[in-house]
């Protein structure tokens, strides 16, 4: 399964099909805590003097990750109730 953001052209992430719904399940709490965190980062320090461009560069690692959290998680829908099987 094929995902990507909608920021402009990115790089799209291949989700494997075939993967067990726990692995994917890891997958995406990892990828949505590490987006958390670099939000979390951004909300101690002071950005001051920035265009929308400088902006755009440190928000698009946490959207990313934050999508392809989602995405993961959306996969586990398709496979079933059953996080386990």
């Amino acid at each position: 399964m094929a995902t990507g953001a909608s920021a402009q052209n990115i790089t799209k992430r291949f989700i494997d099909s075939y993967a067990a719904r726990d692995r994917l399940f890891e997958d995406a709490c990892f990828r949505i805590r590490a987006a958390t965190s670099l939000l979390e980062a951004f909300t101690s320090i002071t950005i001051k003097g920035t265009n929308d461009s400088d902006f755009y560069q440190l928000i698009l690692p946490a959207y990313l990750l934050l999508q392809d959290g989602v995405d993961t998680l959306e996969q586990i829908s398709f496979k079933g109730d059953d996080l386990h099987a």
